[in-house]
């Protein structure tokens, strides 16, 4: 159904984007800026309490190692991910444009 809108001889372009890695990228002080434009105060200092307190360890048989926190990203699997991914390249979305 797509093709029979183009006209013969017109030109289409296409982009890919490999974002696996993405919310690896986020950084948090700057969703944080963001997200006081779209969302109110009192879930903005949630999240940035939420954020602020994540702690990972790596476990390996069974031990346990050293709990470290993270510094940027969101977490993949998160309800709220896709979301605050969105509104954290949303400014970049419209400059390449």
């Amino acid at each position: 159904m797509l093709f029979s809108l183009l006209r013969p001889g017109s030109k289409v372009y296409g982009a890919f984007l490999d974002a696996s890695k993405a919310f690896d990228k986020v950084l948090l002080n700057g969703l944080i800026t963001k997200l006081i434009k779209s969302l109110p105060i009192p879930l903005i200092r949630i999240l940035y309490t939420w954020f602020n307190n994540l702690y990972c360890s790596v476990a390996w048989k069974s031990m346990l190692g050293v709990p470290f926190a993270f510094i940027c990203g969101v977490r993949q699997g998160g309800i709220l991910s896709p979301f605050l991914f969105a509104i954290y390249v949303d400014d970049h979305a419209h400059t390449v444009v």
